[in-house]
């Protein structure tokens, strides 16, 4: 395994280079920020998936030894079978309260780490194509890199805090890359909105880990998490009464609530908000105003997956939370669906991968809600590569469209960028899950048909919700096949589209580029080479990783990283499903492209009938289920409202009564006083007379009292 000294690059590298390029961008220049940047994040990839490739081969991979340690503890910091604590500094320690600046490193941080420094690395070598004209590009990969930095902190924390910290930092990262174009009205939108989203799910987060402290007095992840696993005693510091933590509750809302259900839930509603799962998913798509590179980066690969690795991190949480598990698998079930739904009626290309994104996150979030973490996160690992080669697909299209993102003013542009084609085939056939059962198939059949699998598995189990999330998933996995394969038919096959723009003058989008509107072109290739790399990826991951992540080897894999309360009966009984569970998939994945290339290859304007015909299913799906129409009326017009009452409120109350009051009540005094100023020497006398008649009296009464 790699030296402590090379994981410390990994880690830090991106943050010292997002430093160096974001402050010294005045004397090292565009150029410079961009090779300290990519050449940092690119040496880190590599490392990364060095020791991802050599602890899968070690844990019983692909015929290798049977089982292998992680490392060997230096100096008593390892916690628990197969982790090792890298501890760079104390950070905090006050009382009982303390928490480290530290790397942990297992096999859930060596899989994302592999992910994060990868894709990461890619998307910046082809940001040096795709940002080519852009004249803040120091800016834009000072961006980049700070994003990969506070990600790589957040999976490698041994902490909550530390973990917060990285889920804010990719929070700030991301405001930035999606408001890069901060001179244009959409883009700033966009970036408050995804910002304003966050904060909502990080309120819960935030509140999740403040109930942690409650109750087991640390915020370090091993003696929580073991605690849970060996129903420990422990004393709530505001509760007078021990208890084991299992059956342990706390009053909460004039009610008494399992404290890990609160938790669970808790920590659930920040991983609703990072990964865009319904309710609190209306960011991801606006989230596109950002440059395509930034897409890739965080709503493909990293920033979106940060809720599904939480979930799967604090498994033996949720493995004693039923409630809490039950609805991250009905949420995500229902998530899956809907966002399935809405990519098939999206007509910006970028728009349909990210409903995509979207999409298969809610087949993540289910198959953890069901007790099958393994899955998620073998899902989560292949899904980064297909979908950074979806966005970095559609990218290169959008660079050699000039800059157009309309498919309706698309069409026949294979012949023009075959390999961008070629890419974009593979994305596609590696995101629908097409395979031969017992056979093969590329990245995503392998993922996708297990978390189908392990969800029917669970469902013959009596796991809440584990039926609907099987047949939610699998018409998905047909509504995914369609609109995947409605993209490439509108974008690269069939006749030109008409565009209603003087082809003979340029003009600007909303981001400032300029519209030839002549053919297309080839991107250049350094925008190519980073999507040879991902088919790569998009076609051999799933296989070469199957049986390290959820078969035969996967308990020497993961090796106590994710904890499930007894034998992974679920995992295990994904072999014993009906075998039409296996050909389901398949079957329905052909269908959607049948149903696809019906409509918009072989009777094109079918589906533009269609959509001109606007009925109401085609206008639900369009208007994306109408959520923010819904949250413009109440939300934000209740919030704007109540804001008004507040504001007249404080100015008619608090500063009435206060200081415009106070200021008030001395200008008519004064004026009052003023008035009895008439420089007539009989007034004063007047005046004097009667306050000696006042006082006098009131010293006669005073005194006849005393007597």
């Amino acid at each position: 395994m790699l030296s402590d000294n090379f994981i410390e690059f990994i880690v830090l590298g991106p943050g010292l280079a997002a430093l160096a390029a974001g402050l010294l961008m005045r004397f090292i220049g565009d150029r410079g920020a961009m090779v300290i940047t990519t050449g940092t994040v690119g040496i880190a990839g590599i490392l990364s998936l060095y020791q991802l490739f050599m602890y899968a081969s070690g844990t019983g991979g692909h015929g290798h030894v049977e089982h292998a340690a992680l490392a060997a503890d230096t100096g008593g910091a390892a916690t628990y079978v197969g982790q090792h604590i890298i501890k760079l500094v104390t950070w905090m320690d006050v009382g009982g309260f303390k928490a480290d600046w530290a790397i942990r490193v297992d096999a859930m941080s060596i899989v994302m780490m592999a992910v994060i420094t990868s894709v990461s690395g890619l998307v910046h070598l082809y940001s040096w194509g795709y940002m080519e004209e852009d004249p803040h590009r120091a800016r834009f990969f000072a961006y980049l890199s700070l994003f990969t930095f506070a990600m790589l902190m957040l999976v490698t924390a041994d902490n909550f805090i530390q973990l917060f910290f990285g889920w804010e930092g990719v929070g700030l990262a991301s405001y930035l890359l999606i408001g890069f174009w901060f001179q244009n009205k959409a883009p700033n939108d966009a970036a408050i909105k995804a910002f304003v989203t966050n904060r909502v799910g990080d309120f819960g987060l935030a509140l999740g880990i403040m109930a942690i402290f409650l109750v087991f007095g640390s915020v370090e992840f091993e003696p929580v998490l073991t605690a849970i696993k060996e129903n420990a005693e422990v004393v709530p510091l505001a509760l007078a009464e021990a208890g084991n933590v299992r059956e342990l509750v706390i009053p909460f809302l004039s009610w008494n609530v399992p404290a890990l259900e609160l938790i669970g839930v808790l920590l659930f509603i920040g991983a609703m908000g990072k990964s865009a799962q319904l309710f609190l998913h209306v960011w991801l798509p606006d989230a596109m105003e950002g440059p395509t590179p930034v897409s890739a980066l965080i709503h493909a690969a990293t920033m979106v997956t940060a809720g599904v690795y939480l979930v799967c991190l604090v498994s033996p949480i949720y493995e004693y939370a039923p409630f809490a598990a039950s609805i991250i698998a009905l949420v995500g079930a229902v998530t899956a669906l809907y966002a399935a739904t809405v990519g098939m009626a999206q007509n910006d290309i970028k728009r349909v991968i990210a409903y995509s994104t979207c999409s298969q996150l809610g087949y993540m979030f289910f198959a953890a809600g069901i007790g099958a973490y393994e899955a998620a996160m073998f899902h989560l690992f292949t899904h980064a590569f297909f979908k950074a080669l979806l966005f970095l697909g559609a990218g290169s299209v959008i660079h050699g469209a000039h800059h157009e993102q309309d498919m309706r003013n698309m069409g026949g542009f294979a012949k023009y960028m075959p390999l961008t084609y070629g890419a974009m085939m593979i994305g596609t056939i590696a995101i629908i899950g097409l395979g031969m059962p017992h056979v093969w198939g590329l990245s995503g059949f392998f993922s996708k048909d297990a978390i189908i699998e392990t969800a029917f598995a669970a469902g013959m189990n009596g796991v809440p919700f584990a039926q609907l999330a099987f047949w939610f998933g699998i018409v998905a996995a047909l509504l995914t096949s369609f609109y995947s394969w409605r993209l490439i038919y509108m974008t690269f096959h069939g006749p030109r589209a008409e565009v209603h723009h003087d082809e003979a003058h340029a003009h600007d989008d909303d981001h400032g580029h300029d519209h030839h509107h002549g053919d297309p072109h080839e991107s250049p290739l350094v925008m190519l080479i980073p999507l040879g790399v991902l088919s790569i990826g998009a076609v051999f991951a799933g296989s070469y990783f199957y049986d390290a992540f959820v078969g035969h080897d996967y308990k020497a894999f993961w090796d106590g990283a994710i904890y499930t309360a007894k034998e992974n009966t679920v995992l295990k009984d994904k072999y014993n499903v009906p075998e039409w569970v296996f050909w389901a998939p398949l079957f329905v994945t052909v269908t959607g492209f049948v149903i696809a290339t019906f409509t918009y290859l072989f009777n094109r304007g079918v589906g533009k009938r269609i959509a001109d015909g606007g009925g109401p299913l085609h206008s639900l799906f369009a208007n994306k289920w109408y959520f923010d129409e819904l949250y413009n009326a109440t939300l934000i017009r209740g919030s704007a409202w109540l804001g008004d009452l507040f504001k007249s409120g404080d100015k008619k109350v608090v500063d009435g009564v206060g200081p415009d009051g106070v200021a008030a009540l001395v200008r008519w005094s004064s004026r009052r006083l003023s008035a009895m100023h008439t420089g007539y020497l009989y007034h004063y006398a007047f005046v004097i007379i009667g306050a000696a008649l006042v006082f006098g009296a009131i010293l006669f009464l005073r005194s006849g009292g005393a007597g």
